[in-house]
């Protein structure tokens, strides 16, 4: 196995990467028109939007972290 394929911040950065291309995947599919009862409501969309950003911010900060380390291990 690979450094880069042991690397946490780079396994966590794939499967964020994976988790997006599925979303693409399943909201891309057609669907059939929705009942009434079948949407999802709104708040759960934005709740789950928020943890994504939440997960996002914390995988950016992460990624920092990890270049400014790697900078000063390269001096």
């Amino acid at each position: 196995m690979s450094e880069d394929a042991r690397d946490p911040v780079t396994m966590a950065a794939a499967r964020l990467e994976s988790a997006v291309e599925k979303l693409v995947a399943a909201l891309s599919r057609p669907r059939p028109p929705a009942e009434e009862g079948d949407m999802v409501p709104r708040a759960e969309v934005a709740a789950m939007a928020e943890r994504l950003d939440a997960t996002i911010a914390r995988l950016r900060l992460a990624l920092a972290e990890e270049m400014r380390t790697g900078e000063r291990e390269g001096e």
